[in-house]
């Protein structure tokens, strides 16, 4: 076994001498009581260095220089409701009284400039700008009736919104004192939707729209599911308690080896729609044989050119094309990329100002960057090792280097480093060991990072990407300072190949190691997850209360699982469970041959894919567990949509054996432990029909489940609700391990 902390069983003793006295408090969690003091509307100033943000004590925007700590008041927001109402010594409660509201976010238009958005007292939502050189305000142009800014350009005055009276997307230009109320595309109908992410929001997609650099045109999805079979949800309750009867909502799900829907690509001309108050648009001109699945949507950045990522429905080879922006004509293939197994594309690449682009490829096993020429010329790959580049942060304004976040030197850490484009050489900005979030200034000269590892909570540092400067100007009070939390560490197994596997485990406070504890096993081991990682309360503030009363809590991440390369993520590929159990099986094993675990109480709990890997257990290792939970399970993969389900599985009709063994229908006979099923009756990632057929083959088998359905939760059950679920979850364990 490999430990990453140093730790004895004596330490852990130690550790619970603190006095801390609390239990976790579930409805706290989302009433605020465990919030961090977190620094409010940190930005930093351009072409500054300078980062600022927003004082409670002062009211106030402040700014503190980087280099030398050095820190002013840069504005007060009294200057903004003095302005407004018209006269001077407004406080904030004259602001709202008189019916306003300001946002205590900003966004830097240029080094003296900003915007803030506000509701004005007299004339309703409006961006308020203020310039702190000529300390003039100013407002923005903004649509009079009742609306929602759905997003806006940072670099220019363009907003998209969706107004409530009317069914749509529009765009507007805060410069303009008419309000054009230009549709950003007229062609929709029934079963069409334009300016929403598609595809199910796979391969990185969670926008409907993309702003070219100049803000001159809008490129936008359309989206037509008229081809896609009716799923219908049933609607019972609308949450509010108001008595209807029930009905069905159809929704548009393409099942595994069924009829996909199918995408457009569509360019929204600004400038001429603006000026000539209607919409200017056309379409891209793709083509079904290059890929039907379209992802990566990125402009050039003189705006000629729009590059898109073309996916087969098989999900093994994809193209990267060039298209002209005006005519909409594909112009050339710049890459494509093949594998036995599944591609997935999910970075939009990065320009030189030669012409030459920073492509992400996983080609030789671990995601690294490629350097291209303007036609698609392989020049060299620039990061290489057995490691990842989990997401690139861009290139500083010389374009000598790219900074991008990687876990190189700890699988379970994140860390911001920089390659040299020309040399490959490697530098690592943030060396402490946890987890960093990384917020680059816009020329990359500096950097906040929100920092935290396994035993220390949030703190607050900035750094120049020189690596000269590197400061923590904020330590966040730990919020769960006062809690009786029992002791977490990270370590490693190897399972029969020989692969670490990284574990999490949580004693309860108080531990004895001469005593026997039931164990809690929670797995999601699905794809693009990473569950251990170095970070404050790493599992979950739920999981940490369960060890608070009285259990184990282990958490490992299988093969399948994210930032480990390509062999270990996609070894899974059309046999989803079998791996995975068997790595599972590794911790199981281990936790079993440990003498302070009571292996006859032993419980396990996921949700969704962890759902389907809790069924997969309990059923193939049906003498293993005392009992189990599970949410929003897969049961049969067939019911699961075509982008995600096709990817690791391929169509049923290609793959009928994996997909037979990978059902839980089939297995649910061998049974043994008290089991606890729980579905949102809206789901509409996991349907209903899942738990609902494996209820009745339950009771063809005569094996009992408990059910229970939260009638008016999607896939995750939110806000206080979930509270009654986590207690759920707490007393099914209790009655079945705490003997």
């Amino acid at each position: 076994m490999k430990k990453f902390f140093i730790f004895t069983l004596l330490f852990l003793t130690a550790h619970f001498l603190v006095a801390q006295t609390e239990q976790i408090d579930l409805q706290g969690i989302f009433k605020g009581k465990y919030r961090y003091d977190r620094v409010k509307s940190l930005t930093w100033r351009p072409t500054t260095s300078q980062y600022t943000y927003y004082n409670d004590a002062d009211d106030a925007m402040m700014a503190t220089d980087v280099k030398n700590g050095k820190e002013v008041k840069l504005f007060a927001y009294s200057q903004l409701y003095n302005w407004t109402l018209g006269r001077s010594n407004s406080t904030k409660a004259d602001f709202n009284n008189a019916g306003g509201k300001v946002s205590t976010a900003w966004e830097w238009i240029d080094q003296n400039s900003f915007k803030i958005y506000a509701i004005h007292p007299q004339k309703g939502a409006c961006y308020i700008t203020y310039n702190l050189k000529t300390k003039q305000f100013a407002m923005a142009a903004d649509p009079t009736e009742n609306i929602d800014v759905v997003d806006q350009d940072n670099n220019n005055a363009l907003y998209i919104y969706k107004s409530e009276d009317a069914n749509g997307f529009y765009v507007n230009d805060m410069r303009n004192p008419v309000h054009a109320r230009i549709i950003l595309c007229p062609d929709t109908a029934k079963d069409v939707v334009f300016g929403e992410a598609v595809h199910r929001s796979e391969w990185g997609i969670n926008e409907g729209w993309y702003f070219s650099p100049k803000s001159n045109y809008i490129a936008f999805y359309r989206m037509d599911q008229s081809m896609v079979e009716d799923y219908p949800l049933l609607q019972t309750s609308d949450g509010e308690g108001a008595a209807h009867i029930a009905y069905f909502k159809n929704i548009k799900y393409p099942m595994a080896g069924r009829t996909s829907h199918q995408v457009k690509v569509g360019i929204f001309d600004a400038k001429q729609s603006l000026q000539q108050k209607r919409t200017v648009y056309h379409y891209i001109q793709t083509d079904l044989a290059d890929g039907e699945f379209l992802t990566n949507v990125t402009f050039s950045p003189d705006e000629k050119y729009l590059y898109i990522t073309h996916l087969n429905r098989e999900q093994n080879h994809s193209k990267l094309i060039r298209y002209d922006v005006v005519t909409g004509k594909k112009l050339a293939v710049l890459v494509e990329e093949t594998d036995a197994r599944y591609v997935e594309p999910q970075h939009r690449i990065l320009f030189l100002n030669n012409g030459n682009f920073i492509y992400h490829s996983d080609r030789d096993g671990w995601n690294h960057l490629y350097l291209y020429s303007f036609d698609g010329q392989l020049i060299k790959q620039i990061t290489k090792g057995n490691w990842p580049v989990i997401e690139d942060l861009g290139m500083d304004e010389k374009q000598q280097y790219v900074y991008f976040m990687t876990n190189k030197d700890n699988s379970v850490d994140q860390y911001l480093y920089a390659v040299n484009i020309s040399t490959g050489a490697l530098t690592n900005l943030t060396p402490a060991s946890g987890t960093h979030t990384i917020t680059m200034s816009a020329d990359k000269k500096y950097f906040f990072d929100q920092f935290s590892s396994l035993h220390i909570p949030l703190q607050y540092f900035a750094g120049s990407s020189d690596g000269k400067s590197l400061r923590m100007f904020k330590e966040s009070k730990n919020p769960f300072a006062d809690c009786e939390l029992g002791y977490d560490t990270i370590f490693s197994l190897k399972n029969a190949e020989g692969i670490e596997l990284y574990c999490n485990m949580i004693f309860p406070p108080h531990f004895d190691k001469s005593k026997k504890y039931p164990c809690l096993v929670y797995v999601y081991g699905g794809p693009h997850s990473q569950l251990v990682t170095n970070t404050y309360m790493s599992a979950g503030s739920f999981l940490h209360y369960m060890a608070q009363k009285g259990y184990i809590i282990f958490v490992l991440d299988n093969r399948g699982t994210s930032n480990r390369g390509a062999a270990f993520e996609k070894c899974i590929h059309r046999q989803l469970g079998v791996l995975e159990s068997q790595d599972q099986m590794v911790g199981v094993n281990y936790l079993q041959s440990l003498p302070y675990i009571d292996k006859n109480r032993m419980g396990i709990d996921g949700w969704s894919f962890g759902g389907f890997m809790t069924l997969t257990m309990v059923t193939e290792h049906p003498d293993v567990f005392a009992s189990a939970t599970c949410g929003g399970p897969v049961v049969n993969w067939e019911w699961y949509e075509i982008m995600y389900g096709e990817r690791y599985m391929d169509t049923p009709q290609e793959n009928p054996e994996g997909y037979e063994h990978a059902n839980i229908i089939n297995k649910i006979h061998k049974l043994k432990c008290p089991l606890l099923i729980m579905h949102g009756q809206q789901d509409n990632t996991v349907v209903q029909q899942h738990s609902l057929e494996l209820l009745h083959q339950s009771v063809l088998d005569d094996i009992q489940i408990n059910y229970f359905p939260y009638t008016t939760h999607e896939h995750n059950v939110r806000g206080l609700d979930r509270v009654q679920m986590w207690h759920k979850i707490e007393q099914f364990h209790n009655k079945n391990l705490m003997k």
